[in-house]
């Protein structure tokens, strides 16, 4: 279990992002003057036409909550994804079942140290600019983040099970599914109208809750989306460790 990470990569990471934490808190600050509101940067102050012109279009602060909103919906899950798979796979083939719900429990904590660490400034930049530490839309965007990462290592390793050749190729399969599954939310959405029957919504809303999906939620997680997307999927994979499939390429001697 000690390859979850080395204890020097740890410390590198945890220095990092706490200093551009630490950085981000010092150097950023906001003010409210005779022309509106400014923002500084280290000294430096953000051209108020720059701020104009993004007003233009939308709110600012509601643009720069969208851009975090997407970066923390694309970054935390894939930082989840690989620093807990590989270990994982690891751990499932020297010791089958036990390596995978020890394995499984370490590497979520694994891709929660590393994928939170790695969004810290962000909280900084929200505390100096929004003024709030933790705003609730991107709180719920970093709660979906990390549901859709637990969601994308458990189909990587349903795919490990079913595929023993290559360690990579799974990973790029449970993200294709992933990219299936947002894409699924148009059908639900608009099912009726494009003439889908009632049971083909019911199908397709039963499968959005399995499959992994990077659409955020605006107010809380889906029950389906942690009963049948999380639990269930994790029941799948403990099933397919259990049945022998043989070494893959990568474990032969």
């Amino acid at each position: 279990m000690n390859s979850f990470g080395s204890p020097r990569l740890r410390i590198v990471w945890v220095s990092v992002f706490f200093f551009l934490f630490g950085l981000l808190l010092v150097g950023l600050s906001t003010t409210e003057g005779p022309e509106g509101f400014a923002i500084h940067a280290f000294g430096a102050t953000v051209p108020q036409h720059l701020l104009a012109s993004v007003s233009e279009f939308a709110d600012p602060m509601q643009y720069a909550r969208s851009i975090l909103r997407l970066f923390i919906g694309w970054a935390v899950p894939f930082t989840f994804l690989v620093t807990a798979y590989f270990p994982l796979v690891e751990a499932i083939e020297s010791d089958r079942l036990k390596g995978f719900f020890m394995g499984t429990l370490m590497g979520a904590a694994s891709g929660l140290f590393y994928s939170q660490l790695l969004i810290l400034p962000i909280w900084a930049f929200s505390a100096r600019i929004m003024g709030s530490l933790v705003p609730g839309t991107l709180a719920m965007a970093d709660l979906h983040a990390v549901i859709l990462g637990v969601q994308l290592l458990v189909w990587s390793i349903i795919f490990n099970r079913l595929i023993r050749s290559n360690r990579g190729v799974p990973i790029l399969l449970a993200m294709g599914l992933g990219a299936l599954g947002t894409r699924l939310y148009y059908l639900v959405d608009f099912g009726d109208v494009l003439g889908m029957s009632p049971g083909q919504v019911s199908m397709v809303k039963f499968l959005n809750h399995v499959l992994p999906s990077s659409r955020v939620a605006e107010e809380s997680i889906a029950t389906g989306t942690l009963v049948f997307g999380v639990a269930g999927t994790l029941a799948l994979a403990a099933l397919l460790v259990l049945i022998p499939m043989g070494k893959g390429k990568a474990s032969k001697k």
